[in-house]
């Protein structure tokens, strides 16, 4: 495995934020997936003071104040230390694949916790990748909480596929726009449960 210097950790950690602000941050996304015979649904959302818990790093700044510096290029080595080995290194090889998880084939199960120390209810992962993030569930959106290089075939039982994912703006009141559908699944098969989330003209990724 790598190990990250400061230096070369700031390249990772910042081009990243930009990714996030763009795909991730201020979004709640409506996850659907297959359990055994049921469709069920989950909705996790992503802000500003979640990104700096996600790289791992350990810092003085406040969780607001480290994304807004990624995102003007005023990050510096001074701002941040990075242990040479454990969980940081792990994070940092992985986190680049963040912005994209929900934006592609991916798999969704409860937490095993077998004897890792991670406050999680459940894990999305890639099938792409090994990255695996961690969420534990919220009042109106479940929260990201860990980042893992992991398998999520380890990190949950039963592990179960991804059906849709579809995305809005915090602030809207339903999803209008459908960025990840499985194939040969529509959404008009979904329960009325969930279909009542949605907008009535629902766009779709281009071919």
């Amino acid at each position: 495995m790598k190990n990250f210097s400061a230096k070369q950790a700031i390249s990772v950690i910042v081009q990243t934020a930009k990714e996030y602000e763009l795909k991730l941050n201020n979004r709640h996304f409506l996850v659907v997936y297959r359990r055994e015979r049921d469709t069920k649904d989950c909705i996790v959302g992503f802000r500003d003071m979640n990104y700096l818990h996600l790289t791992g790093v350990r810092t003085n700044l406040s969780a607001t104040v480290f994304y807004a510096a990624c995102l003007n290029g005023k990050l510096s080595v001074r701002d941040f230390s990075v242990d040479t080995g454990g969980k940081v290194q792990q994070k940092l090889q992985v986190l680049p694949y963040l912005p994209e998880l929900l934006y592609h084939n991916c798999m969704i199960g409860d937490f095993i916790n077998s004897g890792i120390s991670i406050k999680a209810d459940y894990f999305i992962g890639g099938t792409r990748t090994v990255l695996s993030v961690g969420f534990r569930e919220g009042r109106k959106s479940d929260i990201p909480v860990s980042l893992y290089n992991e398998n999520i075939k380890v990190l949950t039982k039963p592990t179960c596929k991804v059906l849709g994912i579809f995305r809005k703006l915090y602030h809207e009141d339903k999803f209008g726009e459908c960025v990840y559908l499985a194939k040969d699944y529509k959404i008009e098969g979904f329960p009325s449960n969930i279909k009542e989330k949605f907008e009535k003209n629902m766009t779709y990724p281009a071919p």
